[in-house]
Order: C-alpha cells, then structure tokens, then sequence
C-alpha cells in the first residue's frame, strides 16, 4: 500500500524514476537492501566505526530539513515533513511520544525497523539501528537548536516489541 505521503508526492510530480534514477524533490537517492545494510554495519562494527553510521544519519536529517527550510514552511510543518520522509525511506514507521522543548528532551519510538527485525531473525542481540539515532538526533538538534545525542533504549533486535529512542540535550565538555 502507498503511504498518503508518496502519493502526494506522485501527483506533484515530486518523484522521478526514470533512466535508472529514482528522484524525490530533485534529489538523487538509491535503494539498498536490509542485508546490505546488515553487511555494511557488521564491517564498521569489527572496524570500530558504528559513529559513522550515527553521524550518517545526522546529515540526513540536516539535508531533510535543509530542503524544506529551502520551499520554507513552519515549524510543525518541518516536523510533519521530516516524519513522512523518514517514514518513506523506510527505517519503520516513527512516532514521536514526548518534546520537551524546554529540557530539551524527546522520546521517539519506531514500530517496525525492519533492519532490527532481521537482525532479530539472525539472533543478534546488539542495538541495531545507529543511523536511526543519527536521524533522530538530527531533527531535534534543529529543533531544540541545540546538539543533542539521542541513545536507543529498546530495540526489536533485542526482543522488544518496538525500538525507542531518548534525546538529550548533549553536556558540554567544561
């Protein structure tokens, strides 16, 4: 089934597939695999290098929010279409449960990641979804205007039911 979202964005013509390219809002982005993704993170991990897949998922985030800033809109509207796109790009289907701005703190959880589904599947109980957080921290570091560090506490990998997520503001290094 087609999200509502994607169907928008059809009818807009927001969406190219065309000559081997597949474009959403003129951007260029590809398709990979879950087991891809398995295969990349499991090499990073034995290199020591999980940071970079968090770090990953920051920049997408940024470049999210960077095009909407870009066609302009408001606040909530930046939210709602970080959501969709998140939730189009397939990561699970995320569901934001507590801001606050103030403290600078949120929870997040995602329902459905179907890379901690597969590693679930091939019993590997790590916390799996490091570019997940990434993007998580990503959006609220634009929106608490702040850096932020966002930590996976449950994870489908793991057995739970849903993976969550905790954003806090970062402490400063004194």
């Amino acid at each position: 089934m087609i999200s509502s979202f994607f169907k928008k964005l059809l009818l807009s013509r927001m969406v190219e597939i065309d000559d081997g390219e597949f474009k959403l809002f003129h951007t260029n982005f590809f398709l990979g695999s879950v087991k891809g993704h398995m295969f990349m993170r499991e090499e990073m991990k034995k290199r020591k290098n999980l940071d970079i897949l968090y770090s990953f998922g920051e920049w997408i985030s940024k470049d999210i929010l960077d095009y909407f800033k870009r066609i302009g809109g408001g606040r909530e509207e930046s939210m709602k279409f970080w959501l969709n796109m998140i939730n189009l790009t397939g990561f699970g289907e995320i569901e934001i449960l507590e801001i606050n701005s103030k403290k600078r703190h949120a929870v997040v959880k995602c329902r459905n990641s179907p890379i901690a589904k597969e590693y679930l599947k091939s019993k590997k109980t790590d916390m799996v979804d490091e570019i997940l957080s990434g993007i998580i921290a990503g959006f609220f570091g634009e929106w608490f205007d702040t850096k932020v560090v966002c930590n996976e506490i449950r994870c489908i990998a793991k057995g739970n039911k849903y993976c969550q997520f905790v954003v806090r503001a970062q402490k400063s290094k004194t």
